[in-house]
């Protein structure tokens, strides 16, 4: 009787077991295949790389100053006009020089008419008197121009400790790169304001040197008319020379670019009376431009100098052009990300042809830095990769079934992933796996 019950147990669990099986064959072989995105095992070119926003900059920019002093009119110019090497950019009121060269020729030919008369003139007190007087205003501008030579040295040697000062702190980026232009600005100025206070001490060195000299001729020389020829002839060679000066300044109140590029910064509106020196625009050469990226520190020690660049971005259209990594900054410095994350980042520029491209300084472009390439590799869609437990896998599809294929990885982008070993050229892999496919799944090619 117990023997008769285990055998109708053993038929009735087998029974349950064969419907069990039969039941999952049906619904493998009978459920609806999955559609899915299918692609092939082609050949390509992988490129591995570092994508970053940057923006454009120009690496060179020429300061346009006062050459002279005066009174410098309104300029028309704004930021961002273009201008050609040569083209008047500023001018400065001619009207001061004009009246002192219309002054300066009219003693030129009192002198020559005193030359005239030499020989029937005598020197005079008076004429030795304002010798004498030319003598001591000689000397007075000679003590004018030495203190102010001495307030000058003071002055540049603040500036250039304040320069050397901020340029460190600029080579570590610790300040701000305003910061730096300005504090090499105002040691620039004090640098030529020094070189002009030592030409005004030569000058009025030299002009004290000539007054004692023809002081002494017309005291020694009373009696000797050929003096007063010598005399005259000096002082007219005198007036040639301010001439020669005045002249040559008037030709300078026509300010003009030193290169062709376009006006980045303007630091002169209206009208206004400015000492030599003074800086009135900022024009940057377009030729010069460049891309600056603040890459981050772990990533920046897979680029080297000459890494090809992809370069795109709304500014250029659909176009994306070709550049290469020119420098690599030595230290980095800390960034704040549009999440408030802190991270530590390096500088990078990457030179590009301009010509084609017709970029502004501060445009923003998005880069690819291209650390790796391999030619002609057989690749995958990159999305079609996965990993189990530290291994990578793809789907072949197989006579309508999705086959996991384990495989070895090599390069990788956002695009494609090459494909070392285990698949090969022509096999339809399943370019974006879903959830719910496994080993076996039937699987349809998606409309």
């Amino acid at each position: 009787m117990a023997a008769n019950r285990q055998n109708i147990r053993r038929i009735v669990y087998g029974g349950v077991a064969i419907v069990i099986v039969a039941a999952g064959m049906f619904f493998i072989f009978h459920t609806s295949p999955v559609p899915v995105e299918m692609g092939k095992v082609s050949r390509q070119t992988v490129r591995e790389y570092i994508a970053e926003d940057a923006k454009t900059r120009l690496d060179k920019d020429y300061i346009v100053d006062m050459p002279i002093n005066g009174t410098v009119e309104r300029i028309g110019l704004e930021e961002g006009d273009k201008v050609k090497k040569g083209d008047v950019v500023a001018r400065i009121d001619p009207y001061d020089l004009q009246q002192q060269i219309k002054g300066v020729e009219a003693l030129i030919k009192q002198s020559e008419a005193q030359i005239v008369g030499v020989d029937e003139a005598k020197p005079k007190p008076e004429t030795i008197q304002a010798a004498e007087l030319r003598v001591q205003e000689a000397h007075d501008n000679a003590n004018i121009a030495r203190k102010q030579h001495a307030i000058a040295e003071t002055n540049f040697n603040n500036a250039e400790k304040e320069y050397k000062r901020i340029k460190a702190l600029a080579d570590k980026d610790v300040v701000s790169q305003s910061q730096y232009d300005s504090v090499t600005r105002e040691y620039h100025n004090a640098q030529q304001a020094l070189a002009q206070a030592e030409l005004s001490v030569k000058a009025a060195e030299k002009n004290l040197s000539i007054a004692e000299k023809q002081a002494k001729r017309v005291r020694d020389s009373v009696n000797d008319n050929e003096y007063m020829r010598t005399y005259y002839q000096a002082e007219k060679q005198r007036y040639e020379a301010q001439l020669s000066q005045f002249k040559d300044d008037l030709k300078k109140t026509d300010i003009v670019s030193p290169v062709t590029g376009v006006v980045t910064d303007k630091y002169v509106d209206d009208r206004r009376v400015l000492p030599a020196g003074s800086e009135l625009l900022k024009i940057g050469n377009l030729k010069t431009i460049e891309i600056e990226s603040d890459i981050l520190s772990e990533e920046v020690g897979r680029i080297s100098l000459g890494d090809p660049v992809e370069i795109s971005g709304k500014a250029l259209g659909n176009r994306t052009i070709e550049g290469k990594v020119e420098r690599i900054y030595p230290s980095g410095f800390k960034k704040i990300s549009s999440l408030g994350i802190e991270q530590q980042r390096v500088k990078v520029i990457i030179a590009f042809d301009n010509d084609q491209a017709r970029l502004r300084p501060g445009t923003s472009v998005d880069i690819r830095v291209v650390t790796d390439e391999s030619k002609n590799a057989l690749a995958v869609p990159e999305r079609g990769t996965f990993r189990q437990q530290n291994e990578w896998y793809v789907f072949v599809v197989k006579g309508g079934r999705a086959e996991q294929r384990k495989v070895k990885i090599g390069l990788r982008n956002d695009d494609w992933a090459e494909i070392l070993d285990g698949v090969k050229e022509g096999e339809t892999v399943i370019a974006e796996p879903r959830n719910d496919i496994s080993n076996g799944t039937r699987v349809t090619r998606l409309d």
